[in-house]
């Protein structure tokens, strides 16, 4: 056999690979961030008006939601001459390129691999901000930080989860009213296989009333985990009771049978 050959193959392979690992990694990502977009709307550290960065990038967000990723694409390249040191404007172009199958999937390896520079830059930004106005209250900033941090260790290889939690529990500390912080934390615990703290901190979430087909999803799977099946069940039923129509629901009830 060629080297050329070989080198060919060889290259294949690791396009191969490194496909397996992004689509683990959108896999992953797409879940939680669908979720989030219900925590942005449900609980806010602030009242923030809206400007035209922030409106852009959810009118892509919404079309990459509706699978519309063509539209997303154009729309959120537009949000970069915007907002060019905004990481999550890149992960969202690379998670639409990555849906639109193996063809546009080096395009997707590309942003995400843009994403991850560009939030190195935006991590400065914010340690910048809290430096320079010590006296403000940095609560979002804080928030975004956790938020890079938690995304980061999704990629192949990065574990900065322990940083997210940090700054989520730090900030719960003095604003236990940021029930998405508990949302994040759990979620970071089940990815650590720490079970019990994923259903500490999603009991915790829960107790204002709050009902979530993901957070009873992931909490049946703790219960699982540990041995408690009957608590488990508990939540795979309400999943079905209360979000019938469902993805989780779905999976709820394969987890019954």
């Amino acid at each position: 056999m060629s080297i050329k050959i070989r080198n060919r193959i060889t290259i294949k392979i690791l396009i191969v690979f490194l496909l397996l690992l992004v689509g683990l990694t959108f896999t992953l990502s797409t879940q939680l961030f669908a979720h989030t977009q219900e925590e942005e709307q449900r609980t806010q550290a602030q009242p923030i008006e809206e400007d035209s960065k922030t409106i852009c990038l959810k009118q892509g967000k919404e079309l990459f939601w509706e699978q519309e990723y063509d539209e997303a694409v154009k729309q959120l390249q537009k949000c970069i001459e915007q907002d060019p040191d905004n990481p999550e404007i890149y992960y969202y172009i690379a998670q639409a390129y990555f849906q639109q199958g193996q063809q546009s999937s080096l395009r997707a390896i590309k942003y995400f691999r843009q994403a991850y520079e560009v939030s190195d830059t935006a991590i400065e930004k914010y340690h910048q901000q809290i430096e320079d106005s010590p006296e403000e209250d940095h609560t979002n900033q804080y928030l975004q930080l956790a938020y890079i941090y938690e995304i980061r260790s999704l990629i192949p290889g990065v574990d900065e989860y322990q940083q997210a939690l940090d700054i989520y529990q730090e900030l719960l500390e003095e604003r236990p009213y940021i029930t998405s912080a508990y949302y994040h934390m759990g979620w970071i615990y089940y990815q650590q296989e720490k079970y019990q703290e994923t259903i500490d901190v999603y009991l915790k979430y829960l107790e204002p009333g709050i009902k979530s087909d993901f957070v009873y999803y992931h909490l049946g799977l703790s219960y699982d985990k540990i041995g408690e099946k009957e608590k488990a069940g508990h939540y795979y039923n309400l999943i079905l009771e209360e979000f019938p129509d469902t993805e989780f629901a779905n999976r709820a009830k394969k987890e019954l049978n």
